[in-house]
């Protein structure tokens, strides 16, 4: 019945198993399930899938630094395993270096590689079953991961991966997760249907004896707690996984993506004043974060706790002590993990300029720690 609800849309690939990783991700309704693999031949179309992945020139800067993992070894179910090294991503790196724009396509081509890759392994094995293993290694990962431009890749990643990859993951296996890790969850969460929430599995620190309990350990990396090595004895497995790195300096563009800057607040800042922004953290544990750019000119900017009703700077707790950044130059972010609840003020400072008046751009919110 599925079937012939896409007659007019069929493709040569569309056999039964790929027919019902669609109605699976609908369970089963096949009203909704048509409108996701429609919907799906719409994204195709706007972001000419099959065309970018013959095409697509993957820049430089990607090609060497860029953390896009791979498969390695297989599950003890015979299934493929791919390692996902998010936390190695290098985000004021790329973000100075790299068009998001081509950010997302190079994600694209990533997405139909896997896809491609895990329906070649189902036909050659001839099982019926369908989907990998993630290893999702969260080393070094930390607060730069959460600024507004990382928040902004992973986004876009996890709306186009459930949307058109459906039934790609069998389970998710977290390992090397940091203190941080339950404000990420709460900010991916929205974005991840309950069937896909339920299949990740976060580990502590006995994470390797979890990886063998799913994945025999000469299918695992010496690195991940495995006997598995290149034909070269990297016990990383370089030459299947790709850990990206640093971006050096001289890959830095001065162009701030206008994807960011569109999200962004406008205002003016006259000399001799001050704008004050007054932010609610209802919940200890919370993260205040903030991005901002001037034209022309730096600005002073600084965090504030109120103690009481005044308004006054010098009555407020400094907690991000005020001091000008050149914000003229380069995109500015940062963070505050915030200790207590209680009302901040986030200061843009134009307080010691007497005759220019600054033009700003920012963007400031509050990041709820996961219940």
């Amino acid at each position: 019945q599925f079937r012939e609800r896409l007659q007019d849309v069929v493709r040569p690939h569309m056999d039964d198993q790929y027919l019902s990783r669609w109605l699976r991700a609908r369970r089963y309704k096949i009203d909704k399930a048509e409108q996701m693999y429609r919907d799906h031949l719409t994204y195709r179309k706007k972001m000419d899938v099959d065309n970018l992945k013959k095409n697509f020139k993957m820049p430089e800067v990607l090609d060497k630094f860029f953390p896009a993992g791979g498969f390695c070894g297989e599950d003890r179910e015979g299934g493929l395993v791919f390692y996902q090294v998010f936390g190695r991503l290098d985000v004021p790196g790329m973000m100075r270096s790299v068009k998001i724009q081509d950010v997302i396509k190079f994600q694209i081509c990533m997405l139909e590689m896997v896809d491609d890759t895990l329906t070649a392994h189902s036909a050659k094995t001839g099982k019926q079953t369908f989907g990998m293993t993630v290893v999702y290694d969260l080393y070094n990962f930390g607060m730069q991961h959460l600024s507004k431009p990382g928040t902004y890749q992973l986004h876009t990643f996890l709306k186009m991966f459930e949307a058109n990859y459906p039934e790609i993951l069998k389970k998710v296996i977290v390992v090397e997760a940091p203190s941080v890790f339950p404000i990420a969850f709460s900010i991916v969460k929205p974005f991840l249907s309950e069937d896909t929430r339920n299949k990740v599995f976060v580990c502590g620190s006995n994470w390797k004896e979890v990886l063998a309990q799913h994945i025999a350990p000469d299918q695992i990396p010496v690195h991940y707690g495995g006997t598995m090595t290149d034909p070269d004895g990297d016990v990383m497995c370089k030459s299947k996984i790709r850990y990206g790195g640093v971006v050096p300096e001289s890959y830095y563009s001065q162009g701030i993506p206008a994807e960011i800057l569109e999200q962004m607040t406008s205002a003016d800042v006259e000399p001799g004043t001050s704008l004050g922004l007054e932010v609610d953290v209802r919940t200890p544990g919370a993260v205040l974060r903030w991005l901002f750019k001037t034209e022309d000119c730096d600005i002073g900017f600084g965090v504030y706790k109120q103690q009481g009703s005044s308004k006054r700077y010098q009555d407020m707790e400094e907690v991000v002590p005020c001091s000008k950044h050149n914000s003229h130059l380069i995109l500015t972010d940062g963070e505050l993990l915030c200790e207590e609840a209680g009302k901040y003020v986030v200061r843009f400072d134009n307080s010691y300029s007497w005759v220019r008046s600054k033009t700003l751009r920012y963007s400031v919110e509050v990041l709820e720690p996961a219940d």
